[in-house]
């Protein structure tokens, strides 16, 4: 160990490290050459391998490639928040299914319309609840033309429509128990009435006789009624009767 750190020899020990030296020295020059050869040997081979890229031109108006082109159409594709949405189209079917809605909604509420106007008009007044008035001339002579004259008073304690009707209403002259004259011959005799009377108001009305006797068809008997005593009979179906003497005198 000490012949390594002090060389022996006949020459100075200073010439012995001056050898070391140059011999490391060039030691580490023929690891560097070989090293760097070996570097460049590699890089030579990889570019032969590998020839360099060809560069084309692009040619204005086309894509360089398809990839390109495909970039390009992906850049341009819109983003699915500006996407445009098609309008909602109607069909016939749906026309017509809101045709009868609208339809049933027109017929519900011309139905409550008519249901509301019937509450709101007043109910036909009972018969009974009516009470009759005759009056008119007590004494005549045979042939002469009389006036009656009529009303029908509500006494329902309501507002209620009182009706009046050949069918509902006649008036008849007695003489005892023949019957002289009668508006049930007549049809045209009674006239029609449908009005709303108040609590205790009135409908009143005129009818007349002629004197005759009377036959089916608004015709008139031949026979003449004679003097004597006569009674004329006002009554509507299901109110009391009312009745007015009379006296035919020559």
């Amino acid at each position: 160990m000490s012949g390594v750190l002090h060389p022996v020899g006949p020459e100075p020990e200073q010439t012995y490290w001056i050898r070391r030296a140059l011999v490391l020295g060039a030691a580490l020059l023929l690891v560097l050459m070989v090293a760097l050869i070996a570097n460049a040997t590699g890089s030579g081979s990889a570019a032969s391998a590998a020839p360099p890229p060809v560069v084309v031109p692009a040619v204005p108006g086309t894509s360089a490639s398809p990839a390109a082109d495909a970039a390009d159409k992906a850049t341009s594709t819109p983003s699915a928040s500006t996407s445009v949405t098609p309008k909602a189209t109607t069909t016939p079917a749906a026309n017509k299914s809101a045709s009868a809605k609208k339809s049933a909604e027109a017929k519900k509420s011309a139905e409550v319309k008519k249901s509301a106007e019937a509450r709101a008009k007043p109910a036909a007044c009972a018969p009974a609840q009516l009470r009759t008035t005759l009056t008119g001339l007590e004494r005549l002579k045979p042939k002469q033309h009389a006036t009656f004259k009529l009303s029908l008073i509500n006494g329902s304690g309501g507002t209620c429509v009182v009706k009046v009707s050949p069918a509902t209403f006649s008036l008849t002259i007695y003489s005892g128990r023949d019957r002289i004259w009668t508006s049930a011959h007549c049809t045209t005799a009674v006239k029609p009435i449908s009005r709303s009377v108040a609590a205790e108001g009135a409908v009143e009305w005129s009818m007349a006789w002629n004197g005759r006797r009377s036959a089916k068809g608004c015709n008139n008997r031949p026979e003449i009624p004679r003097a004597g005593t006569y009674e004329a009979t006002a009554q509507l179906d299901g109110a009391k009767a009312v009745r007015m003497r009379m006296i035919l005198k020559g």
